[in-house]
């Protein structure tokens, strides 16, 4: 099955995930992904985390697919290989700080006027403008300025998600962004501008629920906590359980299960209305509650009764549950430097098929002679771009 994406050509001047991650989708869904990186080193995130082969995990999670080329950005020939290759290319992404790029002769302006059809993608981690325009971003900084620490901390407290959501929610945002431009160039022939920082996506992720209480402004509305305050874990015998009681039913068999069947006649919880209002209170009631019962002997009753109820899962045990397995959420692969991987298959279904599998992540440079040679250098040509120190 050829994906959607199939005959676009993305080039990809990136570290670390955001950028990584939005070209690895278009990777998966079938374009022609080229990653440009510093020829020593290459993306430091070959480096970050479990590794073998010297690849990181979460170097190819982030860059299945792709072709790798690398190069002396800093050098007038190696600017000169980007400007050539840009000028066949559909999407240029990039997460430089604001300026750089001008400064290497590779802006947009530069190269969407030698090839108007080009869509270039400036990812920033605050934005062109304001105080921090020039600062540097990790996702850490962000979740704390675009507060997330706040959100999931609650109760006073602050604390951050523990995994790298913020890279994550602005590599998204720029698949999106990227896709819909390309939606309108088919109708005007014309690619554009996109800027994007971390700090926008981040509010913009955040917001349809983390930051419900301040999205009405007017002093007559009625405030109510956020539903991460309402949703907790629950211990079990030999494990941990999530529960979700939106229905009065649900309710009334969850307060059963953990042995407070005084809460379903409280009137602080006897609506869905008031469970919502009083869901700070909720969580308090709940806090140091269990269930004696084993994980299995729980869902079974709450199976019985159709109430949203999952298993809180290790990460070690994802591979073998019924249902991931049943929908084939995960694939394996070998790599030639890194041995027997799993990685999610591609999550969209079109036609009722996967996408099929990516191709490994690039060793650094791997494809280096194969991108210039298809861009029209000969082999001397490479050969004195290899003498010059440029690849």
């Amino acid at each position: 099955m050829a994906g959607p994406y199939e005959g676009v050509t993305v080039l990809e001047l990136s570290t670390m995930i955001t950028c990584s991650l939005a070209t690895m989708m278009f990777a998966q869904q079938g374009a022609h992904v080229i990653k440009i990186e510093p020829k020593k080193i290459g993306d430091p995130m070959r480096m970050l985390g479990s590794q073998k082969g010297g690849i990181s995990g979460l170097f190819h999670n982030c860059n299945r697919g792709k072709q790798s080329l690398a190069l002396d950005l800093k050098t007038q020939s190696g600017q000169d290989i980007v400007s050539k290759l840009a000028q066949d290319a559909d999407i240029l992404i990039h997460n430089y700080r604001p300026g750089v790029m001008d400064r290497l002769g590779l802006g947009s302006e530069t190269l969407r006027a030698q090839n108007p059809r080009l869509i270039y993608v400036a990812v920033t981690g605050f934005g062109i403008e304001g105080p921090l325009a020039g600062a540097p971003a990790y996702d850490p900084v962000v979740q704390g300025l675009a507060g997330f620490t706040h959100v999931q901390g609650g109760r006073g407290e602050r604390a951050l998600v523990s995994n790298l959501i913020c890279d994550k929610t602005t590599a998204y945002t720029a698949a999106q962004a990227a896709g819909a431009a390309l939606y309108q160039r088919e109708r005007t022939g014309t690619g554009q501008h996109i800027d994007l920082s971390m700090l926008d996506a981040g509010l913009a992720f955040l917001w349809p629920d983390g930051m419900m209480h301040i999205t009405l402004l007017d002093d007559d509305a009625l405030e109510m906590p956020p539903m991460s305050e309402y949703f907790r874990t629950t211990k079990a015998l030999d494990g941990y359980i999530v529960m979700s009681a939106l229905k009065d039913e649900d309710w009334a068999v969850i307060c059963d299960l953990v042995g407070r069947p005084d809460l379903k006649t409280d009137e602080r919880f006897s609506t869905p209305r008031a469970r919502a209002v009083n869901g700070g209170q909720i969580a308090e009631e709940m806090e140091n509650v269990s269930i004696q019962k084993t994980v299995d002997e729980a869902l079974a009753i709450l199976e019985e009764h159709d109430v949203p109820a999952s298993r809180c899962m290790s990460v070690d045990e994802l591979a073998s549950h019924p249902q991931i397995k049943a929908i084939g959420a995960l694939e394996q692969q070998d790599h030639p430097l890194m041995g027997t991987l799993q990685s999610p298959a591609a999550p969209i279904m079109y036609d009722g098929e996967r996408s099929p599998p990516a191709a490994p992540s690039p060793a650094l440079g791997a494809h280096t002679q194969t991108i210039l040679e298809a861009a029209g250098y000969t082999a001397d040509d490479i050969a004195s771009l290899r003498k010059e120190g440029v690849l």
